[in-house]
């Protein structure tokens, strides 16, 4: 687990820890390097991973490994995911219960194809399914409904979220999206259950494409 300061840390006479070759951190991370052991970085306080030259050369390869990011707006969600990915290494939990989180929606059920595929003809033909593969958890995959709503202005889009964010925080289901000038991508999927869709998701869908209403229509494209 790295955060901001660990490359700096020093004792009583100025030399850095990792230096030492006594440092038992350094040890621990030579040796599961030597042994071919699966390391996963943990990363805190938007740290980013240190590079070779940052680092004593009998831990060098360290700097590439894919690390593991834990961020304080997702702390909940990431412990969650990095809790799966260590019992796909094979870590054993001691109990089968779920970690409990505030508010936890352990009655959530992921969707059957056929659910979803019956659920979204209700909503507007522009609603596509997505599997993506999770950055940095690969294999893993996500199942994400996806719409891109397109305004007719930027002001619009940006209205369109902040309206948007209202109904979200009620909800406590939050969208993976982004904007892009006058144009709001929006990917829906229900994280606690595994990043798969689940009818919060269909709630969200249907509210967005309610809201979008509301606004101008965006403009024609000029033909070329």
């Amino acid at each position: 687990m790295s955060g901001p300061n660990w490359l700096k840390i020093a004792d009583e006479n100025g030399r850095r820890r990792l230096d030492k070759a006594d440092d038992w951190v350094c040890n621990e991370i030579h040796h599961a390097l030597q042994e071919g052991l699966s390391i996963i970085p943990l990363l805190l306080s938007n740290t980013s991973m240190p590079s070779p030259g940052a680092l004593p050369e009998r831990i060098a390869k360290l700097s590439r490994i894919t690390a593991f990011e834990l961020r304080g707006i997702r702390w909940e969600t990431d412990l969650s995911t990095l809790f799966l990915r260590l019992v796909e290494l094979g870590l054993n939990r001691l109990t089968n219960e779920s970690v409990r989180y505030p508010k936890p929606k352990v009655t959530l059920k992921e969707l059957t194809d056929s659910e979803l595929e019956a659920a979204l003809k209700g909503l507007s033909s522009e609603w596509t399914v997505s599997v993506t593969h999770i950055p940095g958890f690969e294999p893993n995959k996500r199942t994400e409904l996806c719409h891109s709503f397109e305004f007719a202005s930027f002001e619009d889009a940006i209205a369109f979220m902040g309206a948007a964010a209202r109904r979200i925080s009620e909800m406590d289901h939050h969208p993976r999206w982004e904007n892009i000038w006058r144009t709001v991508l929006v990917r829906l999927s229900t994280w606690d259950i595994g990043h798969k869709p689940s009818v919060l998701d269909l709630e969200l869908a249907g509210y967005l494409e309610q809201l979008r209403n509301t606004y101008p229509p965006a403009k024609s494209r000029k033909k070329q």
